[in-house]
């Protein structure tokens, strides 16, 4: 005990404040007001722990800051959102994908042997060179015209209108053409991914396992081709419930495609030199909100319905008469709450027991936190931990759009949203400590509730404990106090609540 108060006396004193200011506010305020804030607060923990806690599982193991977290979660949102309302996106843009990922797979699988017939450096420069403007051009080519916003105006909200998908699609030989293109574009990205030195090299796999997973890829994207629009018409005919557990599937999977991508092609090349990674990361946030609204446009989206689940317009006098009424919110001490925000809440925590078990109870788990620890030793006992460098990094974007989705019909959908929630994952991550899974949310439930207890504020005010005075404030004060709160614990523990000095 002696020990715990001196090591964290700044710490304890901070927090006995806090109780006791929070004892009193409280006090004042009816509990059916203090018990909807608090709810509110762990609506806002679960949004930002999804984030937060792929930031520190990469920065953990890796020492990255992935500047681009925000572009995952907004890429979650979007794919969500075009799944849910607007399948004919996805069947006229995932075989370029598809088709795409083939064709690296198998150049990257044979592009040793490419870069082995290149013996000088300076070959292998201009080599790089002549296969990244080939590359361009054909994608270029395959590309160019393409109606992408016309296949997004499919409610009248959109600019110019709704567009009747037999308008927006192009032909099929046109598609075909485009398809095969970005087929062949992907052979020089892939001889471009492939490994120009021995020592960079990591197993292979058997060929004919490259050749199956390149064969399949392809067969799918030409096929979604042949099935456009009975395929558009079968997924708006299911129900929204099971539309929606499509988009957090699609949306989840797409962020761990991009996180697979951004680890493979950004950050590989340049671990031990955080200053690049940084660049490149902050780059990409920018690029990545550009390419985003040139495909979704600037304009904000319709939210995402919520499944029927939470629809009906109805309040449900407990949880249990929920499962039966399906009502869009509960009674809570009096007062209707939303049942979408409760499932956030759910999501939330079933996440963070789900990655807990996994680091604490499974392989993978316990390779992924000694390499936390020495990832040269990791190595030194054969395990590839490059390969769990990309899990990891795979493992955090895919919470992060998940978010993204689940925030979907809770927020909207706009470009921004990803730099509000990437601030605030940040500042949950800098509060728990750096590389801390626990702390991670811890941080984000602190700043969850102060921001509940800040709208609150600044909404209805709040009683001064012995004092009949009322006190506001303005929005910014409930912006800045998450701010505030982390200034407060660096102060008095720089390495944040569960950081560790180096």
């Amino acid at each position: 005990m002696t020990a715990l108060w001196k090591n964290n006396r700044g710490l304890l004193i901070i927090t006995a404040i806090v109780v006791v200011l929070m004892a009193g506010l409280l006090q004042s305020l009816e509990p059916k007001v203090w018990m909807s804030i608090m709810l509110s607060g762990a609506t806002l923990a679960a949004l930002y722990f999804l984030v937060a806690s792929g930031l520190s599982l990469i920065f953990g193991l890796m020492d990255v800051l992935n500047f681009a977290h925000g572009v995952l979660f907004v890429l979650g949102a979007y794919v969500g959102l075009s799944t849910f309302m607007n399948p004919r996106l996805l069947f006229n843009t995932l075989p370029f994908f598809f088709v795409l990922v083939a064709a690296i797979t198998v150049a990257q699988h044979f592009g040793r042997i490419f870069w082995r017939r290149i013996g000088t450096e300076r070959g292998r420069r201009v080599a790089t060179a002549a296969l990244l403007l080939l590359a361009a051009a054909v994608l270029f080519l395959a590309l160019r015209g393409f109606p992408i916003r016309a296949l997004n105006a499919f409610n009248i909200t959109a600019v110019g209108g709704a567009v009747t998908t037999a308008e927006a699609q192009e032909p099929m030989a046109t598609m075909l053409r485009r398809v095969t293109m970005v087929l062949l574009a992907g052979l020089p990205i892939g001889l471009l991914l492939a490994p120009k030195q021995t020592k960079d090299e990591l197993p292979l796999r058997p060929v004919w396992q490259t050749l199956l997973i390149a064969g399949v890829a392809v067969v799918i994207g030409y096929a979604l081709l042949l099935v456009r629009d009975p395929g558009e018409t079968f997924m708006l005919a299911m129900s929204t419930d099971v539309r929606f557990v499509l988009a957090i599937i699609l949306g989840t999977v797409a962020g761990a495609l991009a996180g697979v991508g951004i680890e493979t092609a950004l950050i590989r090349p340049f671990y031990g030199n955080p200053v690049t990674q940084l660049v490149l990361t902050l780059g990409l946030s920018i690029a990545g909100i550009d390419l985003i609204e040139a495909i979704w446009g600037e304009e904000g989206n319709p939210p995402m319905s919520p499944p029927s689940l939470f629809a009906a317009n109805c309040r449900s006098d407990s949880l249990l008469g929920w499962f039966s009424e399906h009502c869009q919110s509960i009674d809570v001490l009096g007062r209707a709450f939303p049942t979408y925000r409760l499932f956030i809440i759910v999501v939330g925590i079933l996440v963070f027991i789900a990655v807990g078990v996994l680091l604490r109870r499974t392989r993978i788990g316990m390779i992924i936190r000694a390499g936390v620890q020495d990832s040269e030793m990791v190595q030194a006992l054969g395990i590839n931990v490059r390969r769990v460098f990309t899990f990891v990094f795979a493992l955090g974007s895919a919470l992060a759009a998940m978010g993204g989705v689940i925030a979907a019909p809770y927020l909207g959908v706009f470009p921004a949203m990803g730099g509000i929630f990437q601030l605030q994952a940040f500042i949950a991550v800098v509060i728990g400590g750096m590389g801390s899974y626990v702390g991670a949310a811890v941080g984000t439930i602190i700043l969850g509730l102060a921001r509940a207890f800040g709208d609150h504020f600044v909404a209805a005010g709040i009683n001064v404990p012995f004092l009949d005075t009322v006190i506001k404030g303005s929005p910014a004060i409930a912006r800045a106090s998450t701010v505030l709160i982390m200034a407060i614990v660096l102060l008095v523990k720089p390495a944040g609540i569960f950081g560790k000095k180096e």
